[in-house]
């Protein structure tokens, strides 16, 4: 979007939520800001891409050290990751798997947050834990909280993506598991070039048939939106996130932050917060209106 385009965005500014996500993934969330009288614009920022070939590579290389007593999911990315690079590694004849279900039969699978845990249900699979509202905010804390109660698994299968937070694997090894990393997906600036897809039917987060009706501003215009104080609200998903908008202008708080995480980077950049319970639409949407209120 250009700057006539985020000048025309800003005018009529009550009411206006500025959130990191990408339009595929934004129906939900505007339809339950519209019923709270708040209108959605978005500002992708980055989103996940499929691997390139060299990292398909390292995908099948990691695979190849199965089975595992666990595997771990931290976002509904890692899942649809996975199954794209199966899919992919599969139809050049260098997988016996093509789904996710096949490759972690008999292996416990372990999802943070009500999101993951959908899409894995969706994929076939069926989480033996969840970490779910208040517990840790949803976080691989939380999941390791749980694990470090139960015991740990002696070998676990870390999907995640690229960039990555290590506490879950680097926690999993002080429990005493071998682990093995696997990477999925990577990050890319919006739009990615090779868009991640891997979504199973019903999914989380699944908005067919259309897309957000609401307008999504690159870096330049979200520059000048947040200059111009055109939102009200910012609601962002990740420390990563919060600190590319913190660098392209001032932002209004309290931030909505979706968990502590990332409701502790705002916190360490100055800034207030307000944190989300999930990234359920109805959740943030209310974490929002709060933020609104004061």
């Amino acid at each position: 979007m250009n700057r006539t385009d985020a000048g025309r965005t800003s005018a009529g500014r009550d009411g206006v939520v500025l959130a990191t996500r990408t339009p595929e993934r934004a129906r939900a969330l505007a339809e339950a800001l519209r019923q709270r009288r708040l209108r959605l614009i978005l500002s992708p920022l980055r989103a996940p891409r499929a691997l390139t070939e060299p990292e398909l590579d390292a995908l099948a290389s990691a695979l190849d050290g199965g089975p595992w007593e666990a595997a771990t999911f931290t976002s509904v990315n890692g899942l649809r990751g996975l199954r794209t690079g199966l899919a992919r590694l599969h139809a050049a004849g260098r997988s016996v798997h093509a789904e996710p279900v096949a490759l972690l039969a008999g292996t416990q699978v372990h999802c943070v947050g009500r999101a993951t845990a959908e899409e894995a249900r969706a994929q076939g699979l069926t989480p033996a834990a969840e970490t779910a509202a208040g517990e840790e905010e949803q976080s691989a804390r939380g999941l390791l909280t749980r694990l470090g109660r139960a015991g740990a698994p002696g070998s676990v299968l870390c999907v995640h993506g690229r960039p990555h937070r290590p506490e879950l694997a680097d926690g999993l090894r002080e429990l005493g598991a071998e682990v093995t990393e696997a990477v999925a997906y990577a990050m890319a600036d919006w739009p990615a070039p090779e868009p991640l897809g891997g979504q199973a039917p019903g999914g989380a987060g699944e908005e067919r048939p259309v897309e957000s009706a609401a307008p999504a501003l690159d870096r330049q215009a979200t520059a000048e939106v947040l200059h111009e104080r055109a939102a009200d609200v910012v609601l962002v998903t990740s420390p990563r996130q919060l600190e590319a908008l913190h660098f392209l202008g001032p932002l209004p708080e309290p931030v909505v932050c979706l968990g502590s995480t990332t409701a502790a980077r705002a916190r360490e950049l100055g800034l207030a917060a307000v944190t989300a319970v999930s990234p359920a639409p109805e959740d943030l949407a209310e974490a929002a209106l709060r933020a609104r209120s004061g």
